[in-house]
């Protein structure tokens, strides 16, 4: 499982983790534990179900896939290692 860390402009508990929910819902093969919001910053783990060689890279390319596409909150920075 990779980190994921998100810093954001301010993001409400409740919809912080639903974002998350939907982002697993979105990418079915995406499994996602560990969900934190706190203030401006969501972070999570996340890895792909059925892929042992997980990098960093494939998950912020889906990361940014879906916030082109699912913009809930303004992003700062996303860091994924």
């Amino acid at each position: 499982m990779c980190k994921v860390s998100i810093d954001t402009n301010g993001v409400k508990d409740d919809e912080g983790k639903e974002w998350v929910d939907e982002l697993a819902n979105i990418y079915a093969d995406m499994e996602i534990e560990n969900v934190n919001v706190s203030g401006n910053k969501i972070s999570f783990d996340a890895g792909f179900s059925g892929m042992d060689d997980t990098q960093p890279d494939d998950i912020k390319m889906r990361l940014d896939e879906y916030l082109t596409m699912n913009e809930a909150f303004q992003t700062k920075s996303i860091n994924v290692s």
